[in-house]
């Protein structure tokens, strides 16, 4: 059994590792474990009695599948549109294996985020310097990329406060590299969404470990990061400068009428959602319902006829909002909410315990990072933002629960 449970458990950080480095390459190890459960179900024994919060978890997952079913059947029913949100779904009875197969001593899901911000990294200097490609994207879309590759890097904070903790200096350092591949990576995609929230999200991890480090060392590590940052933008060749330049006169043309620009088609497809939701506010008007709509918005020249062409409105809520009305919108709040709630709640109750803290700290980053990537994205139209946001929640939530396991029976209360 303990080498059973060690191989399932790498193969799960396998998703982290192989998320940017290989194309495509989260679904190999996904793929793999979700055969697994479906066997593994019947012959592994009962591991963790299943709570009150594991039920809430499973009923979101199971919830937003099944409502994005109803919307897509609204819709005309286009078959293909239940792929993406199927995920959570087929989540599920990998979430019950993993509660039913020891977590490890050995942390491969901290391992994964590392590697896998690192291998980020490698690929955006590859496709910049090496390809001579405007964007990093790694075979992916370029916001994409980079907004994974960030929340990588900041998965890899909460790495460092549990390699901190143990003293482990060799793996407080990749962890480090982690963080700082990480953020290069979104750098060098160009993906400005994700830089956003990035001094907020970084504010929080400093403020949830200020116990653990010292303020000596706190001081240290931020005035080093404000330096690399203030570096980053000066250097031309990472393409910072040029992007937040291109924001500012995409902005000034949306002012003057041309809004035929990155930032301009943004605004007005965002404009769109409300035009669509007084439409149809319940239950919204569809993907591929809001399209006449959205076209006869562009010939009345309310938006602009590029952004009538999109399949999502470059804003997560906005979209629902649009598409999925307001029932949508709150199905997608609460899909980041419910999580997020759950892995807090564990921050606070164990806000001094370094060996079960970093992993609910890690949790609590996914949902953080996607609230604030889907303000310039749709994150769930892709097939690489409902992987990395579906899974690694719940396999951090099942580490996070063997883990309190442990804390839980050293103490003697089991």
């Amino acid at each position: 059994m303990q080498r059973l449970s060690q191989l399932v458990w790498l193969i799960a950080s396998l998703t982290f590792t192989m998320s940017l480095g290989v194309y495509g390459g989260y679904s190999v190890p996904i793929g793999a474990l979700f055969l697994f459960s479906l066997a593994g179900l019947f012959f592994l024994d009962n591991g963790l009695s299943k709570t009150r919060q594991d039920r809430y978890l499973i009923y979101t997952w199971c919830g937003f599948t099944l409502l994005m079913a109803w919307f897509v059947f609204l819709d005309g029913w286009h078959s293909r549109e239940l792929d993406r949100p199927s995920r959570f779904l087929l989540a599920v009875p990998i979430l019950l294996v993993l509660m039913r197969l020891p977590l490890p001593k050995s942390p491969f899901l901290f391992y994964g985020v590392i590697s896998g911000a690192c291998a980020s990294l490698m690929v955006a200097l590859y496709d910049r310097f090496w390809l001579g490609l405007p964007r990093a994207q790694g075979g992916e879309n370029a916001i994409m990329f980079g907004d994974t590759a960030m929340m990588l890097g900041f998965m890899s904070c909460a790495g460092l406060t549990y390699f901190y903790a143990k003293q482990q200096r060799v793996l407080c350092v990749l962890s480090l590299l982690g963080v700082l591949s990480g953020v290069s990576a979104s750098f060098l995609s160009g993906s400005r969404g994700g830089w956003i929230a990035a001094p907020l999200i970084a504010f929080f991890i400093i403020w949830q470990s200020r116990e653990l480090f010292s303020r000596k060392v706190l001081i240290s590590g931020v005035s080093a990061a404000l330096f690399a940052l203030a570096l980053s933008i000066a250097i031309p060749q990472t393409g910072i400068q040029q992007r937040i330049h291109a924001a500012f006169i995409d902005l000034e043309k949306y002012h003057q009428g041309n809004s035929n620009t990155s930032v301009g088609l943004r605004l007005d497809m965002w404009k769109s959602a409300f035009y669509l939701a007084a439409e149809s506010p319940v239950f919204g008007e569809g993907q591929y319902g809001s399209r006449t709509i959205r076209e006869e918005l562009a010939e009345k020249n309310i938006i602009h006829p590029n952004a009538a062409k999109f399949d999502h409105l470059h804003n997560e809520y906005l979209t629902s909002l649009g598409f999925q009305g307001i029932v949508g919108l709150v199905v997608l709040l609460l899909v980041y909410l419910v999580p997020l709630r759950l892995f807090m709640k564990k921050v606070r109750l164990y806000s001094d315990n370094w060996e079960v803290k970093p992993y609910a700290l890690a949790g609590a980053l996914i949902p953080m990072c996607y609230m604030d990537f889907a303000l310039t994205q749709a994150m769930f139209s892709h097939n690489v933002g409902v992987m990395m946001y579906a899974f690694p929640i719940l396999f951090f939530w099942a580490a996070l629960r063997w883990q309190e396991r442990y804390f839980t029976a050293s103490n003697g209360n089991v």
